[in-house]
């Protein structure tokens, strides 16, 4: 197994640090302690740089608080300078870490999460119903508290050698009981902690369908007498090699009985309800809201979360007992809440984008549907100054400092739509927009590869 050094350096760049407070700073710019971490964010990010190479940064004291979600869960929060070093060691770590993972752990992962789960399991139980009539569902008894320090540090030595990104990462191993919940790098030590448990199940015990989400865990199969041999295989791994044990309340037991319960939804054969808590969640905020007199228009946007959810699985009867709109004109197919600033689509051509979503919906203005496409794009990385203007970020260097940012563009090609008809987008794809000439003067546009 390849081990890799010489990181150090990267994490600690000004570039890097620069990077990983803008990532932090994502949807928090408003909070205080981040107006004031960019009010002076060259001299901040010059001292976090000087702390890291002199080796005396220390990870800071935690806030803890209880929140329920809805279990009770101990929070950790760091002040802002600790996230901008964990995004730091992010950037240049999880492009190595997570390759080792294997395509049945979804959480916290680029391009995965809870739906790709959910498609995954779905597709599963509808192409093979005999292969998967048996269910085996576990979790782990308090996972992030119980991680082993010294198993975790010898996990990440499997493969990093840098002594002195040991050095970093054991200091924030160290920082805190087992895991804490709460840190941005958390996620990505839990996934690592159980990566090798992935990997024996498929390879060594020979398990077909196997679906994990953090700590929570199911495999199906077509008879018990495999699901509970799976069962022991998992807790002796998980007891001997993790010092760590299963809840007792694993189940065994039918599909088709009561479905799978995991990731918020009720899977079936051939549907997905969703789960018990999350209808009543959201029938409870809807009727609050009527009774507050709030307009309908309001309620679709303030419940367009807990709706959004919906879309993954079978809740058309749910929405009309509610007397809202059909779940097609609150939340269009093949899409999520399409965000960002417009941009006029001859001003992304033959430009690499990264598509992440798009709908297409009836056009207020002509007979033909609309197309709108959501991307990210390499644009100026810009610095919002005290005046309430802004200028790009310069490196060392003197270059601008650039990344990836989120923007919509609205067009009423058909080509594009045509093309679109059936791609659903999991994860971002790297594209290109170009404009295609046909005769007498006309044209259209076309999405091809980025290096076409």
């Amino acid at each position: 197994m390849k081990r890799y050094g010489y990181l150090f350096e990267r994490i600690c760049s000004l570039d890097n640090l620069r990077v990983a407070a803008y990532n932090a700073a994502q949807g928090k710019r408003r909070r205080d302690e981040v107006q004031k971490f960019f009010a002076d964010l060259e001299n901040n990010l010059q001292e976090i740089r000087t702390e890291l190479l002199c080796r005396t940064y220390r990870t800071s004291p935690y806030e803890v608080f209880i929140k329920y979600e809805p279990k009770r869960r101990e929070i950790y929060k760091l002040p802002f300078k600790d996230r901008v070093v964990q995004w730091a060691i992010m950037l240049v770590l999880e492009p190595i870490w997570t390759p080792q993972f294997t395509a049945d752990t979804h959480a916290c992962i680029k391009g995965r999460g809870i739906h790709s789960l959910l498609k995954q399991l779905r597709k599963d139980l509808a192409e093979d119903p005999e292969g998967t009539r048996y269910c085996f569902k576990l979790d782990v008894r308090k996972f992030y508290p119980s991680i082993d320090h010294d198993i975790l540090k010898t996990v990440i030595r499997r493969k990093i050698k840098d002594p002195a990104v040991l050095w970093l990462l054991d200091g924030i191993i160290d920082s805190a009981p087992g895991v804490p919940i709460g840190n941005y790098i958390s996620q990505y030590f839990a996934n690592l902690y159980l990566s090798e448990l992935d990997h024996r199940i498929k390879e060594v015990a020979g398990v077909r369908y196997y679906y994990r989400y953090a700590d929570d865990i199911v495999v199906l199969a077509g008879d018990k007498a495999t699901l509970h041999g799976v069962r022991v295989f998992v807790n002796d791994y998980l007891n001997t090699e993790r010092n760590l044990s299963m809840k007792s309340n694993y189940q065994i037991f039918p599909v088709e009985s009561r479905g799978i319960d995991f990731v918020g939804y009720v899977t079936y054969h051939t549907h997905s309800l969703a789960r018990k808590h999350n209808k009543k969640g959201l029938c409870r905020e809807v009727a609050k809201l009527r009774k507050k007199g709030v307009p309908e228009p309001d309620i679709m946007l303030r419940t367009a979360s807990r709706v959004g959810f919906m879309v993954h699985c079978n809740s058309k009867h749910l929405l009309k007992i509610l007397g809202m709109k059909k779940f097609s004109e609150l939340v269009p197919a093949k899409t999520g809440n399409l965000t960002g600033t417009k941009y006029h689509i001859d001003t992304i051509l033959n430009r690499e984008i990264h598509l992440t979503g798009y709908t297409v919906a009836p056009s207020k203005h002509n007979a033909e549907p609309c197309l709108t496409l959501q991307y990210e794009i390499e644009e100026p990385l810009m610095e919002v100054m005290g005046d309430g203007t802004s200028r790009p970020v310069i490196d060392d260097q003197g270059n601008p400092v650039k990344s990836w940012v989120q923007h919509i563009t609205f067009t009423g090609s058909q080509a594009l739509i045509r093309q679109l008809e059936g791609v659903e987008i999991t994860e971002p794809l790297r594209a290109k927009i170009i404009k295609q000439p046909i005769e007498r003067n006309r044209c259209f546009y076309k999405i091809v590869d980025p290096d076409d």
